[in-house]
């Protein structure tokens, strides 16, 4: 059986090329999925971000890993394979937590982990007796997963490898469809096993795509241990927390960590505690856990979120103080999103504050638009000011300013030139997505 693995685009830009361009990285759950399809299956890639879709190249089977985000493109992708009688399975966060509007787009969805079920899909898709829904039972174990980056080749993707050493997270922030999909779960692979994998890649710097890499310190320190031999580069995400451990900051930074991304999400107190991530405003405090960070070379890539009530644009520029003073190589201003089967979603929609209840399919929706109704703010006003924020921060006198870290940014001449061209493409591409409608407006295939 020929199967063909799809990753999906967000949208389509007004000269009709994909969105996004800038950072496109080898998508990890296309090699999770090769790696668990055994012979004789064969499998094809395609990403709807570089390339066109081959509709008429013949094919078994087309699959689908969809986000919120890519949904609606997702789904426009399925139709035109179903179009021509191939079977489509979709699976992936948004699946999983609408299963019924997933299911309306396709023969087949997979809820939670595919690793328990992949290959109760095939062998039903190769019968021709798919079922409409596969479910994990329970979370699965890591242990012993392999994946398959040769799908890959020949692809312009960025400089980076994606591994995975962990899935979830111990944080339940309101907002958060992580949380959600999780159920606040967390499973960790063998370190041994991490480190094989690392010896096979053939790039030097890696991103480890936990979504918090340190909910686990002993096996954070593990790791560390086990990656200092082999002299790679490495980000990852981690909370605030891990700055209390001067000696693990020291061990990350000597096994090849040049980088964190970290959610400080709001600098208000209340705001914290409304989201569940009241734990930020306990231990050493934002700034001394970014000066600690700073001391062992660590960059940190900043994000934060408005549109809890009681924002107004005073917020906005006390945020941007704060991250201009502690010289943040990234940072994010973003509006709050609720993300279906979120608590946040249920919260806005209970309500009467949704402004586009199904945003992720409208239409109308454009990238960068407020899909709820916030206060004091209005929607426009807080999609106006992330937009003004995150020019402001990217603009040259910040990069400047923020380039002048010589203990992380531009550490060495390499990290100098990494930030400053980083940080220009990052100015550029708010720009060039900002407005943009998800999914394709005519559809296509």
């Amino acid at each position: 059986m020929t199967i063909t693995l799809i990753q999906p685009s967000v949208g389509r830009k007004p000269d009709g090329s994909p969105y996004p361009r800038t950072w496109v990285m080898e998508p990890l759950s296309v090699a999770a999925l090769a790696g668990l399809t055994p012979a004789p299956h064969q499998c094809r890639f395609v990403d709807d971000r570089l390339e066109a879709v081959p509709y008429d190249r013949p094919t078994d089977l087309a699959c689908l890993s969809v986000e919120t985000y890519t949904a609606r493109r997702a789904y426009q992708i399925a139709a035109g394979f179903r179009r021509r009688g191939v079977p489509v399975v979709l699976g992936g966060f948004h699946p999983t937590l609408l299963p019924a509007e997933a299911a309306a787009h396709a023969d087949a969805i997979v809820c939670g982990d595919a690793e328990p079920v992949w290959g109760h899909v095939l062998a039903d898709a190769a019968g021709g007796r798919l079922q409409p829904r596969y479910q994990a039972t329970a979370p699965s174990d890591l242990a012993g997963l392999t994946y398959d980056r040769t799908l890959f080749a020949g692809r312009p993707y960025g400089p980076l490898a994606l591994l995975e050493t962990s899935r979830g997270c111990c944080f339940d922030c309101e907002f958060c469809s992580i949380a959600a999909a999780f159920r606040h779960s967390f499973r960790a692979r063998p370190v041994a096993e991490v480190v094989c994998e690392v010896r096979t890649l053939r790039q030097r710097n890696l991103f480890f795509v936990d979504d918090n890499l340190g909910a686990d310190p002993a096996r954070l320190r593990d790791l560390c241990e086990a990656l200092t031999p082999l002299r790679r580069r490495w980000i990852g995400q981690v909370s605030v927390q891990v700055a209390q451990d001067d000696a693990l900051l020291r061990l990350m930074a000597r096994s090849g960590c040049i980088g964190v991304l970290i959610g400080f999400e709001s600098l208000a107190a209340c705001n914290l505690a409304a989201m569940g991530k009241a734990v930020n405003s306990a231990g050493l405090g934002y700034e001394a856990a970014t000066a600690r960070l700073r001391r062992h070379g660590i960059s940190v890539y900043a994000t934060f979120v408005f549109g809890y009530d009681g924002d107004t644009r005073a917020a906005f520029e006390e945020t941007l103080c704060f991250a201009q003073r502690q010289r943040f190589f990234f940072a994010a201003f973003n509006h709050l999103v609720p993300f279906p089967g979120t608590r946040l979603y249920a919260r806005l929609e209970a309500e009467g504050r949704l402004r586009y209840p199904a945003w992720w399919l409208d239409p109308e929706f454009r990238f960068g638009d407020v899909a709820f109704e916030p206060s004091p703010l209005s929607a426009t006003e807080l999609s106006a000011l992330c937009l003004e924020f995150r020019r402001r921060f990217y603009r040259p006198a910040s990069v400047w300013h923020r380039g002048l870290d010589f203990r992380a940014n531009c550490r060495t001449p390499l990290k100098a030139g990494v930030y400053l061209t980083q940080n220009l493409l990052s100015g550029r591409e708010i720009e060039r997505r900002q407005g943009l409608p998800l999914g394709v407006p005519e559809g296509d295939g």
